[in-house]
């Protein structure tokens, strides 16, 4: 039985076996797989709790597996065109194939887990929540608003009017002649969207800002960012700049995705084309499905892109392609609004998978320690992660 095969075929083979289907042929097989390795039993035996089957059943449940593991498995050639029961089974399974294709044990848990159910059996424990829309904004005056995700707005400035709900803020200019500076922030666990007074859309991610102007004048349009943020530019005949950690980013009308955290920028260009500026007058033009990528202000690498993975954020879904873990862990910490204390070296290999940013941060560290083997554990509001 190949690596490939297995995780669909035990898994439907464990179900047959507890729900007194299995034939002997399969149970002959089973029972070779169990001798195998220790870990297939502690596997088999965690079967026999219908409370924890149920854990991990909601646990692979809060994946995207309509969308991207459901994907890769058909590019490896798994037949998804399953019903009922048998497509749930083959959901969870086809989890464990695509992590195990990539060299990760999936549902292989170390002897400690049900231990661990056992400690953590009790009390309901408050653990930090997925963040959601809310944000800040400071005024010309100084004055800041806290916005959160239904209260509706209404303010003016410099002669706009700026109206927000539901997590958004819309500028209207019509009218006004007064140029005047407001600045948007998301905190830790934050994410908004902002209609800039040309009709821009902006996404925030958590832990960004966008400096801009209420009303734009006759010579151009800019705006300055920190953090993470999708542009949808309006197409006029004035540019659009974007400064960013010390580059400029200059586009006509066009879609593109801006992370700029801990010194280094990404530039990822969807739709249209944008230009990459540097000290110097040194200049990058991007195409549609590049992404330019800066650091510490040196000459910019222009890549190919993934475009599902630079968006995943902005479409509700935590995407890992070949990540480093500290930058798993950085992205987790900034959307629970969590500090995150690491024991042990970091693994040295790169992990990928997904889980969507509305999963609870007990699933999403039950990923973690699905993929990598690592103990989490929560007290208030600082997460531990032991390797």
């Amino acid at each position: 039985m190949t690596q490939q095969q297995l995780p669909h075929q035990i898994a439907e083979l464990i179900v047959k076996h507890y729900a007194g289907g299995i034939s002997p042929e399969e149970q002959q097989r089973l029972n070779a797989w169990l001798v195998e390795d220790e870990r297939h039993r502690a596997l088999f035996d965690s079967f026999r709790h219908p409370a924890a089957l149920e854990k991990d059943m909601a646990f692979f449940d809060s994946l995207d597996l309509d969308a991207d593991w459901e994907a890769v498995a058909v590019r490896a050639g798994y037949n998804t065109q399953r019903t009922g029961n048998r497509r749930r089974i083959w959901y969870w399974s086809a989890a464990a194939a695509v992590l195990l294709g990539a060299g990760v044990f999936l549902l292989w848990p170390s002897g400690q887990r049900n231990e661990q159910r056992t400690a953590l059996a009790g009390p309901p424990v408050i653990t930090p929540q997925p963040g959601g829309n809310k944000a800040m904004l400071q005024l010309s005056n100084g004055k800041t608003v806290t916005l959160g995700q239904l209260a509706d707005t209404v303010l003016s400035e410099g002669g706009s009017r700026i109206s927000g709900n539901n997590g958004q803020l819309v500028y209207d200019a019509a009218g006004a002649e007064e140029v005047t500076y407001n600045t948007l922030s998301t905190p830790k666990g934050g994410q908004f969207r902002l209609t800039l007074a040309d009709g821009t859309a902006v996404w925030l991610n958590a832990s960004s800002s966008i400096r801009f102007p209420t009303r734009f004048t006759d010579n151009d349009r800019t705006v300055e960012l920190t953090g993470e943020g999708y542009f949808e530019v309006t197409k006029d005949h004035k540019p659009f700049f974007v400064s960013v950690n010390g580059v400029k980013i200059v586009v006509l009308g066009t879609r593109f995705n801006v992370m700029a955290y801990n010194g280094i920028t990404r530039t990822t260009l969807t739709e249209g084309a944008v230009k990459i500026q540097l000290p110097g007058n040194r200049a990058w033009q991007l195409k549609p499905g590049q992404q330019a990528l800066v650091q510490d202000n040196n000459d910019v690498k222009v890549m190919p892109a993934d475009i599902d993975k630079a968006l995943a954020w902005k479409n509700g879904l935590f995407y890992f392609k070949d990540d480093a873990m500290a930058d798993i862990i950085a992205q987790i910490a900034r959307w629970y609004d969590v500090e995150v204390v690491v024991k042990g070296p970091l693994p040295a290999r790169l992990f990928s998978g997904n889980v969507r940013r509305q999963a609870s941060l007990t699933q999403v560290l039950d990923m973690l320690h699905y993929v990598s083997g690592a103990q989490c554990s929560v007290e208030g509001n600082t997460v531990t992660i032991q390797f």
